[in-house]
């Protein structure tokens, strides 16, 4: 007797590029009872492709936290030819703090947050001595003097392989604190407008905004460079100083192997409707 053949419809998985302001959610991941945008953007795939759909993303951003280059996937039966349209369509959906910019399709081997080699933050300080209406939900408003070649010198010591355990929050989890940090430094663009660059194959739970909070102590003086050093070396959360705010960080961009070809056309023409 013959075998019967499955007659149920492939399944396409779809990358998304995506970016938002973090000031409204409770995050990036699924909450209870918490707008996150997670929850925002499986409602909009959803909607528009007429099935429940989970959307993975690549990895998980902290309440306040924004994003300008967060990926997700998705999978979904009979997908729209035309990915334009349908970045278009789930931007019609979507609520004004949270934007698809281009989607692709890729292989079923993807995966948003299990294949990234490397994730790459930047944080924003605006250190003048006047606060700004057009800064203030995407910088960390610092009005005191910060010593930009101290705080240089001490990022420095961040590049390589360490043990970041003095840079992770007391109540997160015991996963390994050992991270890869391949870029560490300090933009300054003018008009007080500072930023911090660190890219990572691994981050513990708010290191960065404690790397932040440690080089601003640095920068004005009440640490010297080498407490960098000191705190890597130490593995003691009290040798690091405190948390920076969540507001001036944003998830910049996650690396993945080249052999995905993952939004290579990003800025290309191919991206702009015809």
């Amino acid at each position: 007797m013959a075998k019967a053949h499955s007659s149920a419809p492939a399944k396409e998985r779809i990358a998304l590029s995506i970016e938002y302001a973090g000031k409204k959610f409770s995050g990036s991941q699924y909450q209870n009872n918490a707008r996150t945008v997670q929850l925002e953007l499986e409602k909009a795939v959803s909607t528009l492709v007429r099935q429940s759909t989970k959307v993975i993303l690549s990895g998980r951003t902290d309440s306040g936290v924004h994003a300008q280059g967060q990926i997700a996937h998705f999978d979904v039966e009979n997908c729209d030819s035309d990915l334009w349209r349908l970045v278009w369509a789930l931007n019609g959906i979507l609520p004004a703090d949270v934007s698809v910019k281009a989607a692709q399709r890729v292989s079923c081997e993807f995966h948003a947050r299990h294949s990234a080699l490397e994730r790459r933050y930047v944080y924003r300080i605006l250190n003048r001595a006047q606060r700004s209406a057009l800064l203030k939900d995407s910088h960390y408003f610092y009005p005191h003097r910060l010593d930009q070649k101290r705080m240089a010198k001490a990022a420095a010591y961040l590049l390589g392989d360490h043990d970041f355990a003095s840079f992770r929050s007391s109540n997160s989890d015991r996963g390994t604190s050992r991270c890869r940090v391949s870029e560490a430094k300090i933009l300054n663009l003018g008009e007080g407008r500072l930023e911090f660059w660190i890219a990572a194959n691994h981050f513990v739970y708010n290191m960065v905004r404690i790397i932040v909070g440690t080089l601003i102590e640095i920068g004005n003086g009440e640490r010297v460079p080498e407490d960098m050093s000191r705190a890597l070396k130490g593995s003691d959360r009290n040798l690091a100083g405190p948390t920076a705010p969540a507001w001036g960080l944003t998830l910049a961009s996650v690396k993945y192997p080249e052999a995905f070809h993952l939004f290579s056309d990003l800025n290309d023409k191919a991206c702009l409707e015809d």
